[in-house]
């Protein structure tokens, strides 16, 4: 029964990815790794006003994680905002990812990806990778480091005028860095740099930075900047992009 539920929720996440044509950046590492067989996070975030101004946003995210000789975890994320009755974001992501013996100095990695971001002209893209992630070093309960290195591959269906088709190799590395400021106070960053495989000139830089204390037992306030680079973006739009996102999160 548990594993029919676990593979239920990876192929709900996969497949309502899909039907919506969506992946939020590349992905999301957890190295804060625990002994407990299943956790989850789920925070959810709206805001509105109407009068003078009128706008509505929502976010929704959530992530389930299964414990054992191997670490998989599964992440959904989905945003949507409009003003004045006008569409100004929508976009849906979804990551599963299969890292082997993760307690070991350099274990490996699997997995795979799909998004949308209608307002990054991005109709669909997916992707398949697999990679080393080094424990470059830890002191429990304060501080953990990690390097990882690898390939994937992306396909990208793109809204253009000749609705391009862009696939393509690409190396991922990322090093990620978690510290305990205090009890129930953390802070998480995560860096990538994605070049092409067959032309480095081509290359995407990820910064990611998170922040988030507890409130209650369960319950945490979270802080999240996501700054991008495109060395080679769609026609339109900018090589920049910067993100940032507050909120509610419950974790079990």
């Amino acid at each position: 029964m548990y594993k029919i539920v676990r593979l239920s929720l990876i192929v709900t996440g996969v497949l309502f990815s899909f039907s919506v044509q969506s992946i939020v950046n590349i992905e999301k590492v957890d190295i804060d790794s625990k002994a407990e067989p299943f956790q989850g996070e789920l925070d959810f975030k709206i805001s509105g006003a109407s009068g003078n101004s009128e706008n509505f946003s929502s976010s929704l995210g959530s992530r389930f994680q299964w414990n054992d000789i191997s670490t998989q975890f599964l992440v959904f994320k989905y945003n949507y905002a409009e003003s004045f009755d006008v569409k100004s974001k929508d976009s849906t992501f979804v990551h599963y990812r299969y890292i082997l013996n993760p307690k070991k100095m350099v274990t490996t990695e699997y997995y795979l990806q799909a998004e949308n971001n209608e307002f990054k002209l991005l109709n669909l893209r997916t992707l398949a990778g697999a990679g080393y992630r080094f424990r470059l070093f830890e002191k429990a309960d304060l501080y953990q480091g990690r390097l990882g290195i690898g390939v994937f591959y992306s396909r990208e269906e793109i809204n253009d005028a000749n609705n391009t088709i862009d696939e393509v190799n690409r190396l991922n590395s990322y090093f990620t860095f978690l510290y305990k400021i205090k009890k129930g106070l953390s802070f998480l960053t995560t860096s990538y740099y994605q070049p092409d495989i067959d032309q480095f000139s081509d290359y995407r830089l990820l910064e990611q930075l998170s922040l988030e204390f507890n409130l209650a037992k369960g319950l945490l306030y979270f802080v999240t900047i996501d700054i991008s680079y495109d060395s080679d973006p769609v026609v339109g739009l900018e090589k920049n992009d910067t993100s940032y996102k507050s909120g509610i999160k419950y974790r079990f």
